[in-house]
């Protein structure tokens, strides 16, 4: 296995799986999802909504995820939506942000179910989960990403 950290653009490398720092609703915004949802075409949200209806009822719960094909993306072919903003009806503020114990969870859960996928090994283009959004910068959830890969 190989783990390389770099700097760049989520959605312009050759890797077979992105990362999806997502909210509960895997509504495709700003920043990251915004960027998935750019390089995976005009229709990719549609199938979001078709999905995590079919998978989770719903809105998916904090901490949860799912993984989707990847659309039009020239590269990737499945997307992994990780529920890092809680962005589900009647949340306050002060509780859609996400922690430690939240990328952890997500991250525990993520590497399973990237091996899940047929026709692995898989390359991975993830962010910082929370980095950006959620606040919470790029040492602590690049610290829990690497540490939970183990």
């Amino acid at each position: 296995m190989k783990v390389e950290v770099v700097q760049g653009s989520l959605t312009d490398g050759d890797e077979s799986v992105l990362v999806n720092a997502s909210n509960t609703g895997a509504r495709l915004g700003s920043g990251v999802s915004h960027a998935i949802r750019v390089a995976c075409g005009p229709a990719f949200q549609g199938h979001l909504n078709r999905e995590l209806e079919r998978l989770k009822g719903g809105d998916m719960e904090p901490g949860d995820l799912f993984v989707s094909h990847a659309g039009d993306h020239p590269h990737a072919k499945h997307v992994v939506h990780a529920a890092v903003m809680d962005y589900r009806d009647g949340i306050s503020f002060a509780q859609v942000a996400p922690d430690e114990a939240r990328i952890r969870t997500l991250c525990e859960r993520l590497w399973p179910a990237i091996e899940a996928i047929e026709g692995g090994p898989h390359s991975v283009a993830m962010v910082a989960l929370g980095g950006g959004t959620g606040g919470l910068g790029v040492r602590m959830p690049t610290e829990v990403a690497c540490e939970t890969l183990k």
